[in-house]
């Protein structure tokens, strides 16, 4: 589709340029808050604020309007336009999203790799590296905040970016809020939300039911989500949170990748072996945290702690897998005052123990060849030290983190549970990593750089398969798997120019990626990983925030990376390539326009081509998505809202791929995207 020639954009180009006093505004503009204001950055674990760090940082808070009429059933609704970080809705919900930050996770083909992610200061990232997005609700995200370069110093493990969001809503929201819609896919949800203070203690809570038939056949999938936090104050100097939080999903159905030529003829048909085996997943998991905050007089005390259990059930085209997960973490760290400086130390704990089973798959059912019964653990110790001084204009920052991890995994009996150490069943591996940056204060804005890394171990599941000495497939941890390392430099730009209320961000980067862990080869559908070489990213990232007027809004974002393979041992055949699953170039945006209660808003969101396999055969086409919304806001009072509105996504019908399967061993890369489709829904605030 050509993207100049159709009425819509005629129609955003038009609005783009239009004056602010054809909407009948005041010449007065109220200026944009935010970039350079004194508020810290919590993905940083510290105290530093965001017009003094030196670092690529941006924060997006959803105004009410936004909350009410974007449906947010998945992550890339909230984060299209942020820029650095790509999340590709799949349409499958038994496997979840992908997500990259400057090309970083590339090599998921499920879940999450190589970047840290928060829900409410619970890591979803456990030791070993795995991030599962499922546990999040993106409609109840009420602000996030993205770090887009290598973060170990501030998190540890996987650390090539972290996305950070906050559920809590603000204190001058409704005290409650539901919301219900329905349209396309016999798609139905229903979203509660409620948060007050009763004698002194905070209370928070969410809840949310949502099911859907998929776009695609055998793509239907049922979620329940649920939170609830209190934070009180129990000494004068004393803060304390604490909130659990779950997840299920009762079924979901995986319909699995497809070849181009069924891609492109029959988008919605699911490849007929998952169906045969009724390949899918199931999961519980339960999230709980507490932190206790202490103002003494030489500093602040922060203590945390949380923890996670999951159960998984997750039957696919030939292995039936079952993964008993218990996992959490705490953290310490002190503050100092009365210092000329920043100065902050702790350590942190991490643990993870996973029961895994694996069989053949019986239409759906565990069958009776037992290939894996296993137990896997991981520890991870780490110390750290972060600081920050103002000189004159410059504000310098630095940090040390040092990470110590353990892997050990061990056999289990399946007829009497029994642990039965593997030998020499045991990986170690100590990592130092640190970062250090400049800023320079400008009038209205910041010029940062800066120079930060990052590791990524292994993950248990990368672990578990190893070669015999008769090739085939054996249990226990590969011996020969090491973490792969990031070396990151950038420098940017960011601030306000009041006088046109721009709020924008700059930034240009290289990163530096040594020991990449790569599939090297697959036996019976089980994969073995490698260190296979290394990877150079470069890249240039734009966002911009722009208010015209009262009625008008624009959000930009133009990001481009150039993310290929530089050389190793098993990439001779593939150096100079791109890396697959990384599109160069991408542009979002949105438009909102408020004409007296009604609220219009609309998306264009592009992606450039780019590969789905290493040798750079297969290539996903660019596409072009143009979404809109309408919201009401004429039916209510002082003391509550009735607020209906429609969403329509996909608008021109574009036939496109989501994503894709990296490297996929049959060919089947591509997973298509839903056409046009149209969900409908009300709000009741009071």
């Amino acid at each position: 589709m050509d993207l100049k020639k159709t009425p819509i954009f005629t129609a955003l180009l038009i609005l783009y340029a239009l004056p602010a006093h054809l909407f009948g505004q005041d010449a007065e503009q109220e200026p944009l808050q935010g970039v350079l204001e004194p508020v810290e950055v919590e993905a940083t674990h510290s105290s530093i604020t965001i017009d003094r760090a030196s670092m690529s940082v941006t924060t997006s808070y959803r105004s009410m309007e936004e909350i009410v009429a974007r449906p947010a059933a998945t992550l890339n609704e909230l984060t299209f336009t942020l820029p650095g970080v790509w999340i590709s809705n799949r349409g499958n919900q038994a496997l979840g999203e992908r997500m990259t930050i400057r090309g970083m996770g590339w090599r998921s083909q499920f879940g999450v790799r190589g970047v840290q992610i928060i829900l409410d200061d619970i890591p979803l990232t456990v030791a070993d590296g795995q991030s599962v997005l499922n546990m999040v609700d993106p409609a109840m995200v009420q602000s996030i905040e993205l770090l887009r370069g290598p973060s170990a110093t501030f998190w540890g493990n996987s650390s090539g970016g972290v996305l950070y969001m906050r559920t809590r809503p603000p204190a001058d929201s409704p005290n409650f809020m539901f919301r219900g819609y329905g349209g396309s896919y016999n798609t139905m949800k229903y979203e509660g939300r409620w948060h007050d203070q009763i004698n002194g203690i905070r209370l928070n809570g969410y809840g949310s039911y949502y099911k859907s038939d998929g776009y695609r056949d055998y793509s239907a999938s049922r979620l329940i989500r649920s939170g609830i936090s209190a934070g009180f104050e129990p000494w004068r100097n004393g803060s304390l949170t604490t909130q659990i939080a779950y997840s299920g999903m009762p079924f979901a159905e995986h319909p699995g990748s497809l070849n181009k030529t069924d891609a492109e003829n029959s988008p919605s048909m699911a490849w007929p072996f998952n169906v045969n085996t009724r390949s899918g997943k199931e999961f519980h998991q339960l999230m709980g945290s507490s932190a206790y905050i202490h103002d003494f007089d030489s500093g602040i005390l922060n203590f945390s702690g949380h923890g996670v259990w999951r159960d998984l059930r997750n039957p696919l085209p030939g292995p039936y897998i079952t993964v008993d997960r218990l996992a959490g973490g705490t953290r310490a760290s002190y503050s100092l005052k009365n210092i000329p400086f920043d100065l902050q130390f702790g350590g942190e704990l991490r643990w993870q123990r996973d029961e895994r089973g694996q069989t053949n798959n019986d239409g759906g059912e565990p069958g009776s060849n037992r290939i894996i019964s296993q137990l896997d653990r991981v520890g991870s110790q780490a110390l750290f030290i972060q600081t920050a001084f103002d000189v004159g204009s410059f504000t310098l920052t630095g940090g040390l983190r040092g990470d110590r991890m353990a892997f050990q995994s061990d056999s289990i009996d399946v007829n009497t549970g029994d642990i039965i150490p593997y030998p020499d069943e045991e990986r170690i591996f100590t990592t130092l990593n640190p970062s250090a940056g400049i800023t320079y204060h400008l009038q209205d804005a910041r010029l940062y750089t800066n120079i930060s890394t990052s590791f990524e171990s292994p993950t248990t599941t990368e672990f578990k398969n190893r070669l015999g000495g008769d090739g085939s497939i054996q249990p226990g941890f590969n011996p020969n798997l090491d973490p792969e390392r990031t070396l990151g430099v950038e420098a940017g730009l960011r601030g306000v120019q009041h006088g046109l209320n721009l709020e924008y961000d700059l930034a240009v980067y290289g990163q530096f990626v040594s020991d990449q862990i790569i599939q090297e080869t697959e036996i019976d559908g089980q994969a073995i990983f490698a260190n296979g070489g290394d990877a150079e990213h470069y890249g240039l990232e734009v966002h911009l925030r722009m208010q015209p007027s009262r009625s008008l809004t624009l959000e930009l974002m133009y990001s481009w990376v150039d993310a290929r393979f530089s050389g190793g041992e098993f990439e001779s055949d593939v150096k100079g390539n791109r890396l697959p699953g990384v599109a160069p170039h991408r542009i979002g945006s949105i438009l909102g326009l408020t004409l007296g209660n009604h609220r219009l808003s609309s998306d264009i969101e592009w992606v450039s081509s780019y590969y789905a396999d290493s040798e750079n055969t297969a290539k996903n086409d660019a596409y072009t998505l143009i979404n809109g919304r309408w919201l009401y806001n004429g039916i209510g009072s002082d003391e509550w809202a009735l607020q209906p509105f429609v969403s329509v996504n996909n608008i021109f019908d574009t036939r496109y791929n989501t994503s894709v399967a990296i490297n996929n061993g049959f060919g089947r890369f591509f997973e298509p995207g839903a056409g046009r489709n149209v969900q409908m829904g009300i709000s009741l605030q009071f």
